[in-house]
């Protein structure tokens, strides 16, 4: 009986599929499908909506079209292009993978999940996908959208971090052996426009008479809420330096850490507040330092960062080994989210 139920269910999420399927730059027909792709698809969609995901993907494409093209680009231009995605190991993860795939795979993306696993930045859900999105392979696939239709299907009332080996179990057994690339797209858009996280749509889901959520009107409490703590504050002296040629100066971050590689206008450290710092400043370089007004806040994902700015002008360029930049061409750059609020903010308050 419980065989039957489950391919009722997978059949009845195909056919729906086909009729609602979403148009993505990332879905091929079964003759033109690229592991590749299905690859840079599923790693940009790690913490990110689609809606996000589709301007970057198509640039990334354009600008990598192959595994070949990207091991041999520099792992700088990545982050750059990644910039505003966030999550920036992922980027620095996918260099090193294409890499390892060009030198040990002869540039041709695994289709065993052993391999799979091994390689930088791919963990068991991303694996699954790649199998059976672009290999066609039976898996077991979990993305919020799915996992939150199990545990709704299943009436699953614990928070979902204590059920983890429960939730793979079902997803491997409702997962089709044929049709399996199919069926994780459909349960994934299933889960994004029908089985939503608030007021799903239960009147026009096609699976709605095997949910045992909404038979018992359990749809709103199920995934069970998980408690938050509050977010850490972190706070910083952020300087923005002009030079006498009325240019901007830039570094790079590290390439470990937060914002690994990325360009950025140089801070202090930043301190988790109310912590014993000194509140001298220790400017970069000698100059008529001033404040400019207001504050930066920029949420990561287990922190606030707080930026406090202060600006120095006519700075010899030779004092400072870096990258100068017109203030004008600041806004082209490929900068992380944090710093486009830095240069919009002294943008903003500079010119008043």
């Amino acid at each position: 009986m419980k065989v039957l139920i489950q391919n009722n269910l997978s059949k009845k999420v195909l056919i729906w599929y086909d009729k609602n399927k979403r148009d993505l730059p990332w879905r091929k027909s079964k003759k033109n499908l690229d592991p590749y792709q299905t690859w840079i698809s599923e790693i940009m969609l790690q913490q990110t909506t689609v809606e996000a995901v589709i301007p970057f993907f198509h640039k990334f494409i354009n600008k990598w079209p192959t595994i070949n093209k990207l091991s041999e680009s520099k792992v700088e231009d990545v982050m750059d292009a990644w910039s505003g995605l966030g999550y920036y190991s992922r980027a620095k993860n996918m260099h090193k993978t294409a890499k390892i795939i060009k030198k040990h795979h002869n540039n041709q993306i695994p289709d065993e999940y052993e391999e799979l696993i091994k390689l930088p930045g791919i963990g068991p859900y991303t694996a699954g996908a790649i199998l059976t999105i672009a290999f066609n392979k039976k898996a077991s696939v979990i993305d919020s959208n799915i996992e939150r239709i199990i545990l709704r299907v299943f009436g699953i009332k614990e928070p979902k971090e204590k059920v983890k080996k429960e939730i793979i179990k079902i997803s491997e057994d409702l997962c089709p052996k044929k049709g399996s690339g199919d069926y994780v797209q459909a349960m994934m858009d299933l889960g994004s426009a029908i089985c939503k996280a608030k007021n799903p749509l239960c009147d026009s889901c096609p699976i709605q008479k095997f949910c045992f959520s909404y038979a018992k009107g359990l749809t709103d409490s199920i995934p069970a809420k998980k408690m938050t703590k509050p977010k850490k504050i972190r706070e910083a002296n952020l300087f923005w330096m002009v030079s006498n040629q009325n240019r901007v100066f830039l570094q790079r971050r590290p390439l470990k850490g937060l914002l690994p590689g990325m360009l950025e206008f140089p801070s202090s450290e930043w301190i988790n507040k109310n912590e014993n710092i000194s509140n001298e400043i220790n400017f970069p370089i000698k100059g008529q330092w001033e404040p400019i007004k207001g504050k930066v806040v920029h949420i990561f994902s287990h922190f606030q960062l707080v930026l406090r700015i202060y600006m120095c002008r006519d700075i010899n360029e030779k004092d400072l080994k870096g990258i100068w930049k017109r203030e004008k061409y600041i806004p082209d750059l490929e900068l992380p989210s944090l710093m486009k609020k830095v240069y919009k903010h002294v943008f903003s308050n500079i010119k008043k």
